[in-house]
């Protein structure tokens, strides 16, 4: 890459590209004034002709945060603006090298030490000023070997909330990096993502400096998902023997898949890192000793369990395995009043289905949209559809055979919903005119026969429809189409309505005795409130 023409010669001089993360390029530099003088300096470029719209985001949001950043802990933003046409952030230049380029070799713990100790340092000074930076990783973390002190960088998907919700969108889509990402930050975990989920990140990264590799490793971005939420790593004292049992615990801790069970605060494992290295040095060697005593929230949390719904989730799961293993499509109905549930017991359901155990899309209703058709299903097409993007070119053409062969000539149906398709299938002719019914019966076939190419015996699909009581007539027509015809195999539709504004006369109840009695098997769970002794 010809990185002077890129960022412009004129501005910057004798550029080093320190490391380069998707678009995001880090270079060190000589910033040239208007009155000769020049600094050095760090900048931030991105890559390509047409930078992504979300990459440009996140350089400006990394410049809004410069006030909130200080020099002693992060490389701090100076000046956002353009460089011979391309967009360019300047950062203060703290020295040192990205922690990236020392990794690959198991690291000597007297050093591991004295570098976790900066990291954890200044992490607990990002925690502080109230921010959660969701993106630690090596990359990210400057090293200053001369002074022993530690930067970190790569604020620009860091947040100001104490905590937040991951939407279970597409691994390929998702904010961060996924080989150093938190359970709950992938979506699936049902739980809110905040400074534990750092602590996670700096786990993965800790295990890497001890070990030399990391704790996972994985193929593609579904597979990084199903480490994080499901895999329990091996302990770093299991894989190399000369690595102190405390350390490997404490490395154990900060990769727990609850947040509730790792450490609560940077602060906290700050003190038994700091007893750790006390130890070491006085004695080259760690005694046990029990982890996080000195570890208290820094604000009162409330574990984010999902009590007294074990029956319910295991309903769930029954439902979802029975499909498997029988390859017919069933219905699930989740009912109760809006706030008590309903979406979380699904979702527990969710983060179980990482790939290759199965698919997992969702959509939701809107009550001021019953009059566009399918405008639910779309949404859940997408989550489907955008993983596809993907893939190697291999596993692409696979996808687009299959997609091809069940739609024939009338894919422009499904992209007149799922523009993104395009990107898969590739532009398609438009359809035959047909009468209004005979069009809505080929617009059912088509979209069932798409359906069924994530339905299959090697990927179950489980598919959401939320507050189902605002459906709309066409996707009801559907619903009973994809549960009563026997093509459709290995689909669990899970469908949550509140029973408090469906009555008796709704044609939604006519429908579902009519999939019953074709025979389809339909289970309903419906929400109580929780009694007293969950609530405890």
């Amino acid at each position: 890459m010809n990185l002077s023409s890129q960022v412009g010669a004129d501005a910057y001089s004798a550029l080093q590209v320190l490391w380069q993360d998707g678009e995001r390029v880090v270079c060190r530099g000589w910033r040239e004034e208007p009155d000769g003088n020049r600094h050095e300096v760090l900048a931030v470029v991105l890559a390509g002709e047409h930078p992504s719209p979300t990459s440009l985001a996140r350089l400006g949001h990394e410049f809004a945060l410069k006030d909130e950043l200080d020099a002693a802990w992060a490389a701090r933003p100076l000046e956002l603006g353009r460089d011979h046409g391309r967009p360019i952030l300047v950062l203060e230049n703290p020295g040192g090298e990205p922690l990236e380029r020392m990794l690959g070799a198991p690291m000597e713990v007297g050093r591991f030490l004295r570098l976790a100790i900066g990291v954890t340092t200044a992490l607990k000074e990002v925690h502080n000023r109230g921010l959660v930076h969701k993106d630690v990783k090596p990359a990210n973390i400057l090293v200053n070997f001369g002074s022993g002190e530690v930067r970190l960088t790569g604020f620009g998907i860091a947040s100001h909330l104490p905590k937040e919700r991951q939407s279970p969108d597409p691994p390929e889509t998702l904010a961060g990096t996924l080989a150093y990402m938190a359970p709950e930050q992938t979506g699936r975990m049902n739980r809110s993502i905040d400074g534990r989920s750092d602590l996670y990140s700096l786990g993965v990264t800790f295990y890497h400096m001890l070990v030399g590799h990391l704790p996972f490793a994985a193929a593609d971005a579904m597979e990084w998902v199903h480490c994080h939420i499901a895999r329990r790593p091996t302990p770093p004292a299991a894989r190399l023997s000369t690595i102190p049992g405390p350390l490997s615990a404490i490395v154990m801790k900060l990769l727990a898949k609850t947040a509730e069970d790792r450490y609560q605060t940077a602060r906290g494992l700050e003190r038994d890192l700091q007893r750790c290295q006390a130890e070491w040095d006085a004695r080259g060697r760690i005694d046990d000793f029990p982890l996080g005593r000195h570890d208290p929230p820094d604000r009162l949390l409330i574990p984010e369990r999902l009590y007294g719904r074990a029956p319910e989730v295991a309903a769930l799961r029954t439902a979802f395995d029975r499909v498997m293993r029988r390859g017919l499509p069933e219905l699930v109905l989740v009912s109760g009043y809006p706030g008590i549930g309903k979406s979380s017991i699904v979702n527990e359901l969710h983060k179980e289905l990482a790939a290759p155990r199965g698919l997992f899309a969702a959509g939701k209703f809107d009550q001021y949209k019953r009059d566009i058709p399918y405008s639910t299903l779309a949404q859940a097409f997408q989550s489907l559809v955008r993983p596809l993007l993907g893939k190697s070119e291999a596993e692409l053409s696979d996808w687009r055979s299959a997609i091809l062969a069940a739609v024939g000539q009338n894919g422009r149906l499904v992209i007149d919903l799922v523009p993104e398709l395009k990107l898969v299938i590739g532009d398609q002719p438009p359809v035959l005119e047909l009468p209004p019914q005979d069009a809505q019966r080929r617009v059912q076939m088509v979209l069932r026969r798409f359906i069924g190419v994530f339905a299959s015996p090697d990927h179950p699909l489980a598919l959401f429809l939320d507050d189902l009581q605002w459906l709309d007539a066409a996707t009801l027509d559907l619903i009973e189409d994809v549960l009563t015809r026997p093509d459709l195999q290995r689909l669990l539709l899970i469908c949550a309505y509140r029973d408090n504004e469906v009555t008796i006369a709704d044609p939604l109840w006519r429908r579902l005795d009519a999939i019953k009695a074709a025979g389809a098997k339909v289970t309903e769970i419906k929400l109580e409130p929780l009694p007293q002794d969950c609530l405890e």
